[in-house]
């Protein structure tokens, strides 16, 4: 141990592991801190998340920690209440959750290696808390980077009302089986058992980690973050493929300090490990913290506020402000024959589509769980099951940049319930079809006592995510309308027959002309590929992506699976497995279910063996989820919840 010290002292860092911030009700949250090898005081850079920083948490981390020690910055990885080697026990509440950010920002603040700078960074749920904890305005906060988040929206979790299918499903699985684990460090006073023991009896006891409470309408609004209470300089990062891009852009229009915004092509992922596109980030992250923690001139505040990465052009751009100042709105309208074309239609000439509840397999799968896959595939056969309208080849290169909206006349002729799925594709001359953007509405009246439909005509407005996107000349442009996006959504129990009216129904996209002024193109950095980025990584099994299709029932399966083998800093050794399978028959859409598996494998340091195995069923009306733990062979705990 005493050798391992004094090489990371030779590297430029020193690490605290298990570092216990002490809360005002006794609990002690327990973090991991990387220091510069040198005393003294330093801007903190901290991130929260219930992911275990002894653990999976920690292997994304780790790489970046060391970065920043060596660039002079404590790093605080820290676990939340109830997760990974933090004390008390989870309710998944984000208020208390902030508040307790807000705490520990205090605490990490007085202490005699800070400089009294603070910023926050983190991805996703770390994403999530930066927007939250930043609202209250804690004294000592400086800055925040959250990378692919949100900050509390209902809209934000699903499809503006829309069920999120697998990626949901897949999350709390993990986050059963995460939540089972022992804490991996092993303090030789026994601390870390005591909280897996109270950990463990709350799950015997039937407590599971519970999501929706944050979700509930209070006063006709349901809760969120309130983003434009933000006023620390902020660094958004965000991606076109991600769950939430609109969310990124539209914090950005929100928080009121200085702000940047970064949107490129990723999946929920890392930016400098993307499969597509990667950038350096924690490069530009270094030069915002400096910026704003250590008060140096790195020449960003002269810098485009929005830099984005335009698909199809393949090419990053900045842009001055978001939404951009000089897009104009362009409307093509739907029209008899399938066509669509700038001139509006008039008269009663409609289509009608029976939904197909498979429609949504080749679109594009987010990456909850982080698999590195997940992109649009090719969309003919989503096409196919849909009601589609294409232009005429356009004459020259044309970019949408911004948030298309579809306006849509549909009237629902057979079927109790509805809701719209949106798609913006670019069809190459050979026909094949390309992803731009989707959007998705539910057009359930979920707050009228019966829940149901408007009859007759009526207008719906289905918002589609944000995009920047090059349609090429000689390439088409073509909206698709289903009433599915599975697995991404769950489907509706049962297919509705809809009648489209043409005479009112296009969708608004926003164009950048030609003539528009050009900034000067961006340098984002590339990752150095002979870094490894993820030191506690062994190379295990690749990820899975399977799509499977039913060829004598119409039926389909979308099946996914991660596998990761940590070796920990701790000295523990980490496997974790988790496999998604998400199916739907083509007739009878209410049976449609996600079926999940988990699998963890621990080494614990003193020698210990924990294996935790749990299965969970997810229908559109019910969930069970089972869990069993053993150590060293001998149950620990076995429990079905319901």
């Amino acid at each position: 141990m005493q050798r391992a010290k004094e090489a990371e002292a030779r590297q430029g860092v020193r690490y605290q592991r298990n570092v216990l911030i002490p809360l005002k009700d006794g609990v002690h949250l327990a973090a991991d801190l990387c220091l510069p090898a040198g005393p003294g005081k330093y801007p903190v850079l901290m991130s929260f998340y219930p992911y275990h920083k002894d653990g999976r948490m920690g292997s994304s981390h780790a790489y970046a920690s060391r970065y920043f020690a060596e660039r002079g910055y404590a790093s605080l990885l820290v676990d939340l209440r109830g997760t990974g080697s933090s004390g008390g026990l989870s309710e998944a509440h984000q208020q208390q959750e902030s508040l307790e950010g807000a705490e520990a920002v205090e605490w990490a603040a007085a202490q005699e290696w800070c400089s009294g700078e603070v910023a926050l960074w983190g991805i996703s749920y770390g994403a999530e808390l930066a927007f939250a904890i930043a609202a209250l305005r804690p004294p000592h906060l400086k800055a925040i980077v959250p990378v692919h988040g949100s900050w509390g929206r209902r809209e934000d979790g699903g499809g503006n009302g829309c069920r999120r299918c697998i990626g949901n499903a897949a999350w709390m699985s993990m986050m059963l089986a995460l939540d089972l684990v022992p804490p991996l460090h092993q303090d030789s006073e026994g601390r870390w058992m005591q909280i897996w023991r109270e950990r463990l009896r709350s799950y015997e006891r039937g407590g599971m980690r519970e999501n929706q409470e944050f979700y509930k309408v209070k006063d006709g609004a349901p809760k969120r973050t309130a983003v434009e209470r933000i006023e620390v300089p902020t660094f958004l990062i965000g991606g076109w493929r991600d769950f939430f891009p609109q969310a990124m852009v539209d914090a950005f229009g929100s928080v009121r300090g200085p702000k940047k915004l970064l949107m490129g092509p990723w999946l929920h992922r890392f930016p400098d490990v993307a499969p597509k596109e990667p950038v350096d980030i924690l490069r530009e992250m270094h030069r915002f913290f400096d910026q704003w923690l250590k008060n140096q001139d790195t020449g960003i505040t002269r810098e485009p506020d929005v830099t984005v990465f335009v698909q199809g052009l393949e090419q990053w751009k900045h842009e001055s402000a978001w939404p951009v100042p000089h897009a104009g709105v362009e409307e093509w309208h739907l029209q008899p024959g399938h066509a669509l074309a700038r001139t509006a239609v008039h008269g009663d000439t409609d289509d009608k589509y029976l939904a197909d509840p498979t429609v949504g397999t080749v679109s594009t799968m987010p990456d909850m769980i982080q698999l590195g896959v997940g992109y649009p595939r090719e969309q003919a056969e989503d096409d196919l099951r849909s009601l589609t309208y294409t232009s005429v080849p356009f004459e020259e290169d044309v970019e949408l940049t911004g948030s298309p909206e579809a306006t849509l006349q549909v009237a629902l002729e057979e079927g109790e319930e509805l809701q719209l799925v949106a798609r913006l594709a670019v069809v190459a001359p050979n026909g094949s079809s390309s992803l731009i953007t989707t959007g998705w509405l539910s057009a359930i009246k979920r707050e009228a006592s019966d829940n149901g439909v408007e009859r007759g005509v009526v207008e719906y407005r289905v918002p589609l995510w944000p995009t920047s996107y090059v349609v090429p000349a000689g390439h088409r442009l073509r909206l698709a309308i289903a009433c599915s996006d599975f697995p991404f959504i769950w489907p509706l129990c049962t297919n509705p027959t809809i009648k489209v009216r043409h005479a009112g129904s296009f969708v608004r996209v926003p164009t950048v002309p030609k003539t528009a002024q050009q900034l000067p193109a961006p340098a984002l950095p590339v990752p150095d590929p002979q870094v490894n980025r993820r030191p506690w990584n062994v190379p295990t099994e690749p990820p899975v992506w399977k799509i499977e299709r039913d060829a004598v029932t119409g039926g389909v399966a979308v099946q996914i699976e991660s596998n990761s083998d940590l070796r920990t800093a701790s000295g523990a050794s980490f496997r974790f497995q988790l496999s998604a399978r998400a199916t739907t028959p083509a007739k009878r859409p209410d049976a449609a279910s996600v079926h999940c598996e988990g699998r963890v494998d621990v080494r614990m340091p003193n020698g210990e063996r924990v294996e935790i195995r749990t299965r969970s069923h997810y229908t559109q009306h019910a969930t069970v989820l089972s869990g069993e733990v053993t150590l060293d062979g001998v149950p620990v705990l076995s429990r079905i919840w319901n």
